[in-house]
């Protein structure tokens, strides 16, 4: 059986947005989900002055917001802060509090390049793709001097990924090829073969390979792993509804073609929406 939490304060009417990362929160206990899964990315800017408002404003929290304040004042540890906030919602065990001690303290003493480069991977990660840009773009301008060959292939093989998933394969394969020149292994050839495959047509695409100095065992591996996809896919519900969306095309019905094409464009609409709520 699941924890059961006895929630404390109430629910917000305006969400809290963490600011690094954009995460907005709606009461104590979703803060301290929070706290708890991303504890790698928390920061001294975490324990800010409008946190403490929005707790005793929005969760009517407000003896917990002056003691977190005390805290605040009287500690320059995060760790400190942060687990007053779990306590107070009786959110978490010893184990798991001193697991996210530790954490907070070795990402203390991380040096600054490094916790940008955890953060952008996180934006990366979680979709959230202009800020993954941005972030990197904010490291090659502010910590040009300090990016050794290994972070400049990790960023340029992470741009790729940002373009790829944009569908700007042209784009995403020029990253991926810097990236396995600047020593980005085999996973940044595959994906710059991945990325020509998906730029080129069939023909193009051959002829893209015979200008290759060498034979790479990643050709064929592109080529397996494209029919695993696309296999997978035409398993999907999506490929069952293309198919029927071509079916009624072919044979010229043309009103169920465009109440269908509608259907669906308006629950891609609702996705839309609930990807930038997020």
């Amino acid at each position: 059986m699941a924890n059961v939490y006895e929630c404390v304060g109430r629910y917000a009417q305006t969400a809290y947005t963490i600011k690094n990362t954009m995460i907005r929160v709606w009461c104590l206990e979703e803060l301290c989900y929070y706290i708890c899964e991303h504890a790698v990315l928390l920061d001294d800017s975490f324990a800010s002055q409008d946190l403490l408002d929005w707790l005793a404003e929005e969760c009517g929290l407000k003896e917990l917001a002056r003691q977190l304040k005390t805290t605040r004042r009287q500690s320059m540890k995060l760790e400190s802060f942060i687990l007053e906030i779990l306590d107070a919602a009786h959110y978490a065990d010893e184990t798991e509090k001193k697991e996210i001690a530790r954490v907070i303290r070795a990402n203390r003493d991380m040096p600054a390049l490094e916790r940008s480069m955890v953060l952008a991977e996180y934006f990366l990660r979680e979709g959230h793709y202009i800020q993954a840009l941005d972030l990197y773009d904010e490291l090659e301008r502010t910590q040009a001097a300090k990016l050794g060959k290994q972070e400049r292939a990790v960023i340029l093989l992470n741009r790729g990924v940002v373009y790829a998933r944009l569908f700007y394969y042209e784009e995403a394969a020029e990253y991926f090829r810097k990236s396995h020149e600047m020593g980005g292994g085999e996973i940044a050839l595959f994906s710059y073969l991945a990325a020509k495959r998906m730029q080129l047509k069939d023909g193009e695409y051959l002829k893209f390979l015979s200008t290759l100095p060498q034979d790479y065992k990643e050709t064929a591996e592109v080529e397996q792993e494209l029919e695993k996809l696309r296999r997978q896919y035409g398993e999907t519900p999506q490929n069952a509804r293309q198919k029927e969306l071509r079916q009624l095309k072919s044979i010229g019905n043309s009103a169920e073609f465009e109440q269908m094409t509608q259907r669906l464009l308006e629950e891609e609409k609702v996705r839309y929406r609930r990807f930038l709520a997020e």
